[in-house]
């Protein structure tokens, strides 16, 4: 018996984990430290986690905890717990600039909250929804869910919860240059929290700026030194920072620049060390810069204009890093959970080889023999295919690895342009944030709009194995619900029809009809169910047979949009200056080779053509 043999066999099933020891990372010591816990200690445990992480930037891990709570949540069907993990996944995605993602989640966590006589959370999810809104100037919408929320505050006597929401509501009318509603609102938050003796600073502090906007200087620089003398007797440094720097906007108005500068001149030096640095100095370097040409110092003037630009460039590019380091974070999220997937499969297939080590020892003993015997066999075998074989599998995995780099630089390509039309997006947003004109708004956003379908088609190509075509019934059904969230819609009482016949498409042609369905549902969102009660859109995509299939590349495309609103001007339609959106699908629709036909059935109908595209007769044969 060959003694080094049988050694050498029982080697082969050592297992390989031994070798490679697993380093846990926090979250798993969490998980091991609350393993034997109740899931309701285990759900707060991992939440409580995910805050603590994000605060760090570790978006990646605050993901994995909180998908981990989600899941103990969903095992246990409780609406209430379900209902608090989505609020802390939509928390998370405001976080990152995901406002569409953040009110998807914040809506889920409504829903499960309908049958929990909870009024309070109720209250908090409808402000997080408002909030969401107000980020993205969507003010119209951020109103509904703050009266929906004073609405529940004034039937249950939630005191401090109303005086929450009404602070809100200022905020929002203040916005809205609406001073004397904003005032209105403000004064209610306040006697509300001196009502229930809650700390009423920071509302006060709101209503120094809404004072400001109103033109009541005097009344606004008597309640900005209340709050300097609150930040005195508190010791509040945070406070008296952000007095600092707004103070010097009242006091510019009043025409007392020499205070107004030595009150910009001490928020500069608290911004050194406090919070959101950058954009603090950005304002009191424009503050500034108002003060000196209101003096006439021009110099001086734009010395501090040039330094307010060059804070504000650094803001822009900090929003750009930040983009890039969170979508790379959630990129390593996912690796992180695959391999820690196939850690976990790995240890189960390593575990099941001991088992079976220790039940078939007895009968390995027995064939020995015959396994040495079919060893030496095999080896005399495998030196005579050794040298053939070499050269056939160095032929293959050469092949094979440039199958597998140029598939992934394609992919990469697609989730860099899918990054940088995401960064383009959040510009448009930041843009619109600082623009008063509605129509300018309103631009911006629907240009944020055609950019995110555009985004839509390469964040695809990137999540899939196909690195050339569409699944158009999955990016359509995305785009439609996407759109119907960003205009307020409840999914569950809109109807639709989507139709989907023709699900793969390339990727030139995906792009101009992702962009022509759009404008086109952009359009009906806005206008066509203004008086409708139950609204309804029906999308369908057909490829009709052609006579001919002998050179047949791509078959005939039927694209027909129809919902049952009010109908399209017709006249209106037809002039040749008409509207953007509208010169927009005909240039598309020209792009793409088709024929477009509008007409008003029950609502409008839109019906666009494109022709069979067949190859040359050369290439056919």
């Amino acid at each position: 018996m060959n003694w080094f043999f049988l050694f050498g066999v029982s080697l082969l099933f050592v297992p390989s984990t031994l070798a490679h020891p697993y380093t846990a990372s926090p979250f798993d010591r969490l998980k091991e430290k609350v393993a034997s816990a109740p899931d309701t200690i285990k759900i707060k445990e991992y939440q409580n986690f995910a805050d603590s992480v994000l605060h760090k930037g570790r978006v990646g891990d605050a993901l994995t905890a909180l998908r981990d709570a989600l899941t103990l949540a969903e095992a246990l069907k409780d609406d209430h717990q379900l209902s608090r993990v989505y609020v802390s996944l939509g928390q998370l995605e405001i976080d990152q600039g995901n406002f569409v993602q953040a009110l998807g989640y914040f809506q889920k966590g409504l829903d499960y909250l309908k049958a929990v006589p909870n009024p309070r959370e109720k209250v908090i999810i409808l402000l997080r929804i408002g909030q969401t809104y107000f980020l993205v100037n969507d003010l119209k919408q951020a109103e509904r869910y703050y009266l929906q929320a004073l609405r529940l505050t004034r039937q249950h006597k939630l005191g401090v919860l109303m005086g929450d929401t009404y602070s809100e509501l200022a905020n929002l009318e203040d916005t809205r240059h609406n001073s004397q509603k904003a005032l209105a609102y403000n004064e209610k938050a306040i006697s509300i929290f001196k009502d229930h003796n809650e700390d009423y600073i920071s509302t006060l502090f709101n209503r120094a700026i809404e004072y400001k906007n109103a033109g009541l200087y005097d009344q606004s620089e008597q309640i900005y030194r209340q709050c300097l003398q609150y930040a005195d007797e508190h010791n509040d440094d945070y406070l008296r920072g952000y007095v600092y720097v707004n103070f010097p906007n009242t006091l510019l108005m009043m025409n007392r620049l020499d205070e107004a500068e030595r009150y910009a001149q001490l928020a500069l030096k608290w911004s050194e060390n406090g919070p959101d640095r950058l954009k603090i100095r950005e304002d009191v370097f424009d503050v500034l810069t108002r003060i000196y040409e209101k003096r006439g110092q021009h110099r001086q003037a734009l010395a501090y204009l040039r330094q307010k630009t060059m804070y504000s460039d650094s803001i822009l590019n900090a929003e750009k890093a930040r983009q890039l380091i969170l979508a790379e974070s959630r990129y390593q999220a996912r690796e992180k959970e695959a391999q820690i997937q196939n850690l976990d499969q790995e240890n189960n297939r390593k575990a099941q080889q001991l088992d079976w080590l220790s039940a078939g020892l007895a009968a390995l003993a027995l064939l020995l023999g015959i396994l040495f015997w079919q060893y030496r066999l095999i080896r005399r075998t495998n030196a005579r295919l050794k040298a053939s074989n070499r050269i056939i599998s160095e032929s293959y995995q050469k092949i094979t690895e440039q199958s597998v780099q140029l598939k992934t630089l394609l992919r990469e390509l697609n989730h860099r342009v899918k990054n940088n039309l995401a960064i383009v997006s959040s510009l448009l947003r930041l843009q619109a944030k600082r623009l008063e004109d509605e129509g300018a708004v309103q631009a911006v956003r629907d240009s944020q709009q055609r950019v995110e379908a555009m985004a839509l088609i390469h964040q695809r190509l990137y999540l899939t194995d196909t690195v050339s075509t569409i699944n158009m019934k999955e990016y359509i059904t995305d785009l439609f619900d996407s759109l119907l969230l960003a205009y307020g819609y409840d999914k569950r009482s809109f109807g639709r029809e989507l139709q989907i016949e023709q699900e793969e498409l390339d990727v030139d042609l995906s792009i101009l009809l992702g962009l022509i369905l759009n404008e086109i549902l952009t359009n009906a969102f806005k206008y066509a169910f203004e008086n409708v009660e139950q609204p309804f859109l029906r999308v369908r995509l057909a490829a009709d047979e052609a006579s001919d299939k002998s050179h047949l590349l791509r078959p005939q495309l039927t694209l027909e949009v129809q919902d049952n609103g009010t109908g399209l001007d017709l006249r209106r339609w037809e002039l040749p200056n008409s509207s953007f959106g509208k010169r927009l699908i005909t240039s598309l629709s020209e792009q793409a080779g088709g024929k477009l036909e509008v007409s008003n059935r029950n609502g409008t109908y839109y019906r666009l053509v494109i022709p069979p595209l067949y190859l040359p007769q050369s290439e056919a044969a």
